[in-house]
């Protein structure tokens, strides 16, 4: 079974619209004027890349292979004052920025969401320097070679998702949950500090003491809507002594009885239990890591598996917390095991398909019957031409609910259980852009998806439908107040506050 990762994780790619295929136009975007690259000249022609160079094509492209957008420019920043320059001629010029820092935006937005944007890559911005018990992280680091580099400096970790190709950036700036978020909360929690190029291309830092508006929009809504984040200062921890990491599986008949005894386990679950249901064609698999021993894990376990089926298999392994990190990364190339597979350098790749589509639905409360019956239902159809096709339900609670709503701009502190629907139709290790779309595939996930949509207000589930903003959607119903809630109205100041004219856009940017 393809087990996907929790963070931000998977490449999610989203629409409700039957008739969608990609989001792209292949039609020549036009070019950056000549006033715009003569501003651009002082970064060196290595860092700035048009449509005429080698090296764009390369670049252009988000992870998902689906957006063909074509910036006007890419900005390889290597420095701080590379963002400055750049924010700075773009404002000028009047085009909208795009901070890239992993690139797994699931609507392209990292790459502009549009054509002309000028993208403002942050790879080499990648560095991790422990002092005392803080971390200082370059906002280009994805999250495979940020759990290396903090292991290798002395044991610490951090709590985050599990695809290690996603970068921070993004992650963190939507809240960032993962399979330690139980214990430690999300990681957008850990932040101390925030550095970041203005619109008018000065470096500000935020934290609750300096710019605090700014601090509380960042952390939940801050992907780039207000400016390029360039660095944070984190909080990290010691990994636990012994970690184990865990599956089980079951067969998709099974679905209503583990399900239903999955969703009534949150309420009773250790905050060290950290776990994903992945319901499938396949069947139904639970996995995750647990802080602690072999023996304490099936303790804290028992509650779910006494009122479950038995499983069918189960792969138990008492270990290393990083250990346990490399397991669900899915990384590809390279010996097995070797935790230096997390820095995807080669021979290592990360195993995600370049060719997804998904959506999400944050729940309030335990799961009804009726929503576990559409999860066996749609979770055991394999539409035609997708090489995998699952249901991901997460168990929140625990650390997530300890941070007041009102003290981030992440509004979905008191989420039950966070669904992530998804489909792929390509697992090529070489795939090339611009690929048709699946068409069932999309049926598949817009059929779906509209039938937990009205279950989801037939069977009485409190509040509004809410989404999870790191698998942004650009069809999800009232996407502003799905995704934000009360928190927009402090967040439109803070947008005018910091970028009045609205140099950091996109299509579901926070709006002026």
């Amino acid at each position: 079974m393809h087990i996907p990762s929790t963070s931000s994780l998977l490449l999610l790619l989203v629409s409700l619209t039957i008739s969608s295929i990609s989001s792209t136009s292949e039609a020549a975007a036009p070019g950056p004027s000549a006033d715009f690259l003569k501003c651009l000249k002082p970064l060196g022609s290595s860092k700035v890349l048009t449509a005429k160079d080698t090296a764009y094509q390369q670049q252009r492209y988000a992870f998902d292979l689906r957006y063909t957008y074509q910036p006007s420019v890419i900005i390889m920043a290597k420095s701080v004052s590379d963002v400055q320059t750049a924010v700075k001629c773009a404002a000028a010029a009047k085009i909208a920025v795009a901070p890239r820092s992993g690139g797994h935006s699931f609507e392209g937005y990292s790459i502009g969401g549009q054509d002309g944007s000028m993208v403002l890559d942050l790879t080499a911005m990648n560095s991790v320097k422990v002092k005392g018990d803080k971390a200082t992280v370059g906002a280009g680091i994805r999250l495979g070679k940020l759990y290396l580099d903090l292991f290798n400096q002395g044991g610490w970790t951090i709590n985050a998702g599990t695809c290690p190709s996603v970068g921070i950036g993004g992650h963190a700036l939507g809240g960032g949950f993962g399979l330690l978020s139980r214990k430690y909360g999300l990681l957008a929690d850990r932040i101390l500090e925030i550095e970041m190029v203005n619109a008018k291309g000065e470096v500000v830092k935020a934290s609750t003491s300096t710019n605090p508006d700014l601090f509380y929009s960042l952390r939940g809504a801050g992907g780039g809507s207000f400016g390029v984040v360039t660095s944070f200062t984190i909080r990290p921890f010691k990994a636990a002594t012994k970690a184990t990491s865990f599956s089980y599986e079951w067969k998709i008949k099974d679905h209503a009885a583990v399900l239903k005894a999955y969703t009534n386990y949150q309420s009773k679950a250790s905050r060290d239990m950290g776990v994903e249901m992945n319901v499938g064609p396949s069947g139904l698999e639970l996995y995750g890591i647990f802080q602690g021993s072999k023996a304490e894990q099936a303790k804290a376990l028992a509650p779910f598996l006494n009122a479950a089926p038995k499983p069918l298999h189960n792969d138990i392994r008492e270990g290393r917390q990083i250990d346990a990190q490399l397991r669900f990364a899915f990384v590809e190339g390279g010996k097995e095991g070797d935790i230096n597979g997390l820095s995807l350098k080669s021979p290592f790749r990360a195993g995600d398909s370049h060719y997804t589509k998904g959506k999400s639905i944050v729940y309030p409360s335990a799961l009804q019957d009726s929503t576990i019956a559409l999860l066996g239902k749609w979770g055991a159809k394999k539409p035609s031409g997708s090489t995998a096709n699952y249901i991901i339900v997460d168990l929140w609670g625990g650390a997530v609910q300890d941070t007041a709503v009102d003290a981030t701009s992440f509004i979905h502190r008191n989420a039950h259980t966070v669904f992530e629907f998804v489909v792929e139709w390509d697992q090529s290790a070489k795939p090339k852009p611009g690929k048709a779309d699946c068409k069932d595939c999309l049926k598949w996930m817009n059929d779906m998806y509209a039938e937990f949509l009205a279950d989801f207000k037939s069977a009485g589930y409190a509040g509004p439908l809410r989404g999870y903003q790191n698998y942004i959607d650009a069809d999800i119903p009232n996407w502003q107040d799905a995704y934000y809630g009360s928190a927009m109205t402090r967040l439109k100041k803070t947008k005018a506050a910091v970028d009045p004219t609205n140099v950091f856009r996109f299509p579901q940017s926070i709006p002026l």
